[in-house]
């Protein structure tokens, strides 16, 4: 098939003229706002952290620049258009923070481009002090229980609706780190019964709080020899938010409508979907959002939720998603995350070896 333009060229002028008068005019691009760009490290909200001595407005293409660490301290909802990292950007540990954001892209170099960030050419490995970093904890100090750090994702008009929103890790390092939890998921001790208000797990745990969102899973409902539910019926997991909790049972916001079943070998699970460091879509209507490493990259993932991500039809667009990374991120690990509400699969390993899920 020839290219159009190889195309046109065999037309008749005249017949150029017709077929450029019918096309539709092409749109105007967006303006792009001004980039802000660090000129030295320190705290997000220090004017002096940034080039012309201003704190990145609503709205801002932000850089932050190779050598530089910029310690995110805010808990606004003030959009920012996308943020480079080139340097390092650490989530403050000792307070609840929120970030609402188009794109994050953790890239070396200086392309702060919206475009260009799914890695196709796949950067060079680079040492581990060299390398650009987005920290919310660590491994070694993760966010306390007492705080939260919410990234949500927004689209912003300009961007491609097909990549956008996202966080991006282009042979960076990306680590998220939350509060632990003894077990992320537990069977019931006892069978709840429809119209109970709280149910009774199979032992304690560490780490789940009032206020937290629980999964209890279904038993019944579903013919053994139906492969699919009948019409109507549906998946029967029951959501609900812990009131309070003593010792091993969970008092819940409102009774159950199914009975689940904690008898004779037959002990379904309760999970705790809540965690403190959180990725979420700010509007599910305006095309989700989603995450993705790629090769050459690092860092590990505990202890956070992802909801509400992952673009529905859209190939290689998930929740959190590890594109062809090979071996070249060893070592790096998914411990006790919460993904849930997605449109497009939830952990998505994509020719990618030695990752560690749990």
């Amino acid at each position: 098939m020839l290219q159009k333009s190889r195309f046109r060229a065999f037309l008749p002028l005249a017949a150029v003229a017709v077929l450029t008068s019918w096309s539709s005019p092409v749109e105007a691009q967006p303006k792009l706002p001004s980039q802000v760009r660090t000129q030295r490290s320190g705290a997000w909200s220090e004017a002096a952290t940034w080039e012309g001595g201003k704190v990145p407005p609503v709205g801002a293409r932000v850089q932050i620049r190779t050598g530089n660490t910029v310690v995110y301290d805010r808990n606004s909802d003030d959009l920012v258009r996308s943020i480079h990292v080139a340097g390092t950007l650490k989530f403050a540990t000792d307070r609840d923070t929120r970030l609402d954001v188009g794109l994050i892209k953790i890239q070396p170099g200086d392309d702060a481009s919206e475009d260009g960030f799914d890695c196709d050419m796949h950067p060079k490995a680079l040492s581990p002090g060299s390398r650009p970093a987005l920290e919310v904890g660590s491994s070694e100090a993760p966010l306390s229980a007492k705080h939260t750090a919410l990234i949500r994702l927004v689209y912003v008009d300009g961007m491609d609706k097909q990549s956008c929103p996202a966080i991006v890790c282009c042979g960076g390092r990306m680590d998220f780190h939350g509060a632990p939890m003894s077990r992320a998921w537990v069977k019931l001790a006892v069978t709840a019964h429809k119209g109970d208000n709280a149910v009774t797990l199979a032992e304690k745990v560490q780490g789940w709080r009032a206020g937290d969102r629980i999964l209890v899973t279904h038993t019944q409902g579903i013919p053994s020899t139906q492969r699919k539910p009948p019409h109507g019926l549906g998946f029967i997991a029951e959501e609900r938010t812990i009131q309070a909790i003593d010792s091993t049972q969970l008092v819940l916001d409102a009774p159950l409508d199914r009975e689940h079943r904690g008898v004779d070998g037959q002990h379904v699970e309760v999970a705790n979907l809540s965690r403190n460091v959180v990725v979420e879509l700010a509007d599910p209507q305006e095309g989700r959002g989603h995450t993705m490493c790629y090769r050459h990259s690092a860092g590990s993932f505990s202890y956070a939720e992802f909801r509400q991500l992952g673009k529905e039809g859209v190939l290689g667009r998930y929740p959190l998603h590890f594109h062809l990374v090979g071996d070249t991120m060893r070592g790096s690990s998914v411990i006790g995350a919460s993904i849930w509400d997605s449109k497009n699969r939830w952990l998505t390993i994509h020719g990618t070896n030695y990752l560690v899920v749990r």
